[in-house]
């Protein structure tokens, strides 16, 4: 391998984050209001063209593509020693994870959701049962979700220790992207507390990465 294939390769995963960490961010800032009733067949109906769109396409596949490449970065980032080293591969593991059941998770609702809703291919009257019903015994999709909502920032916590303990990255930026993230997921979601939730995690998450591009391989 060549010296400039490992900057190469941390450069294509730096753009790789960059580019689902925005579509994790259009995602959440799209999302309707979490006192909407998703299980109401009125309400879903008139958003399931979107719905679909923006779990399949954006959500899914943006979750999944930021904290894979983020925990591919923060490999490189703490390939200084074995403590750190171990702890960043423990993380990306787990954030991975955590990251493509929350992706499976997010198609499934998008599939599902804009099946239920369309009268082509269920009546009005059952889709409207199923919704409640998946509302009755949530035992899928948001069971899965659930799980991830654990793994994700769990392995995230590992890669910013392993960063940490390797030093090659600031100390105050990783403390701040831990607190960024767990005042992200305590805070309630009101839309402008969210919206600036969302962007600092975005802002904290590429900064981090950036590291990996700049730093001498």
């Amino acid at each position: 391998m060549s010296h400039q294939q490992p900057r190469q390769i941390s450069v294509t995963l730096f753009t790789l984050l960059v580019l689902g960490v925005l579509m994790r961010a259009t995602f959440l800032l799209w999302h309707p209001p979490f006192d909407t009733d998703f299980y109401d067949y009125e309400t879903m109906a008139g958003l399931r063209e979107s719905w679909f769109v923006m779990h399949f396409f954006v959500g899914a596949p943006g979750v999944v593509i930021a904290f894979v490449t983020f925990g591919m970065l923060a490999v490189t980032l703490a390939s200084t020693g074995r403590v750190a080293q171990t702890l960043a591969l423990a993380g990306t593991l787990v954030a991975s994870a955590g990251a493509l059941l929350f992706g499976f998770g997010l198609a499934a609702e998008g599939v599902v959701w804009q099946w239920t809703t369309d009268p082509a291919v269920i009546d009005p009257a059952s889709g409207a049962a199923l919704l409640r019903g998946i509302e009755a015994a949530p035992l899928t999709t948001p069971l899965i979700m659930l799980g991830s909502a654990v793994l994700i920032p769990l392995g995230v916590l590992l890669l910013l220790v392993a960063m940490l303990i390797a030093r090659t990255v600031p100390r105050w930026l990783l403390i701040a992207t831990f607190a960024i993230l767990i005042i992200g997921a305590v805070v309630p979601p009101v839309p402008m507390v969210a919206a600036v939730s969302v962007a600092l995690q975005s802002i904290a998450l590429i900064a981090i990465g950036f590291f990996a591009v700049r730093t001498p391989k």
